[in-house]
């Protein structure tokens, strides 16, 4: 039995950005099951405004002691990709379960390492991949995986803005892991994921910004045939160059479905038949706040059951995705090497 079992979980957020107040906004919704303790940041002044601004208990200045903190039970790390892997080491090493904002880390290499890591401790670890705990794509998933609208044949995915921000923001920057791929692309690369898994090769193409960072990239993939499904293709594109549709298309031999938001879907359209003898169902769901207590409420759930991972963004597809987000920018980025 989970300590956890009868308590409300302890939450600690690490780092004070947008992305930290959207879920701790959406943390407040659930006063039952969660509440926020403390917040950490690397300026003093920083936590303590958000402190502050969410009515949270304690600011700490540092990481370090927002980890070492003894009443938070799972931190939420919302830095930037590339602090991702030091920052969750740290947490795992105090002894903390841990939710990384995608993507999990910069590389597969480090996301094995911290898979590993909280593998060893015994410490819950989940990607921040809220689209899989969203009700509706989990509805589609199991309409695949079911043989309703027969075998799957391709999928497509797509999701894009034009950013037209300053040189030294995040997204443009090498230094902090900027790039399409690794901010935009990760949810594509999870919604096909979640109907195909890891794809026998992968051919990608990218654009660079100024700065070095790929702006704009597009790929196609493979998948060889299973005992349950012939072969099957996908196609993903991500932007930081233009608008694109966020919408997943799973086609398959007698159906298909769309999303024409996938990452917060409040509908889904079913098709059953082909032909004239397409049937279409519309299948739609709410939620409160910035969408992300679906995530939350899977945190507290596998925490108060004392899982190490979750079922719906399990460790092998977060290390599948991973090896396919480097694919995808070794394509663009071939090693100076050929021989590597």
């Amino acid at each position: 039995m989970s300590r956890h079992d009868h308590t409300r979980i302890r939450w600690g957020i690490l780092s004070t950005g947008h992305i930290a107040s959207v879920l701790t906004r959406d943390l407040a919704l659930l006063p039952d099951e969660a509440a926020v303790v403390a917040v950490g940041s690397r300026s003093l002044a920083k936590a303590e405004q958000f402190a502050a601004d969410y009515q949270i208990p304690r600011a700490y200045g540092s990481y370090a002691e927002l980890a070492a903190d003894p009443e938070i039970d799972v931190v939420y790390v919302a830095s930037t990709h590339n602090d991702h892997l030091a920052s969750a080491r740290l947490c795992l090493e105090a002894g903390k379960a841990v939710l990384v904002e995608k993507p999990l880390t910069v590389s597969a290499a480090e996301a094995e390492d911290l898979i590993t890591l909280a593998g060893s401790r015994g410490l819950f670890l989940m990607e921040a991949l809220w689209t899989r705990t969203n009700p509706l794509l989990r509805r589609a998933a199991e309409a695949v995986e079911a043989g309703e609208l027969g075998a799957i044949r391709h999928v497509t995915a797509s999701f894009g803005f034009a950013f037209r921000g300053e040189k030294t923001h995040r997204l443009l920057d090498p230094d902090q892991a900027g790039g399409a791929i690794l901010d935009l692309g990760v949810y594509p690369v999870h919604g096909v994921n979640l109907f195909l898994g890891e794809p026998d090769e992968l051919y990608g193409f990218g654009t660079l910004a100024s700065t070095g960072v790929e702006s704009h990239a597009a790929a196609l993939l493979t998948f060889p045939g299973t005992e349950f499904r012939p072969p099957a293709t996908a196609s993903i594109v991500c932007s930081l160059e233009a608008d694109l549709p966020t919408r997943l298309e799973v086609q398959c031999s007698d159906g298909s479905v769309r999303l024409d938001n996938f990452l917060l879907p409040d509908e889904m359209t079913l098709v059953r038949g082909i032909g004239d003898h397409r049937e279409e169902e519309t299948l739609v769901t709410q939620w409160s706040g910035g969408g992300y207590t679906f995530e939350i409420s899977e945190v507290n759930r596998c925490l108060r059951a004392g899982e190490l991972e979750s079922s719906l963004v399990p460790w092998r597809d977060t290390l599948a995705v991973a090896r396919t987000l480097d694919r995808w920018l070794l394509s663009i980025f071939p090693p100076l090497d050929p021989e590597l």
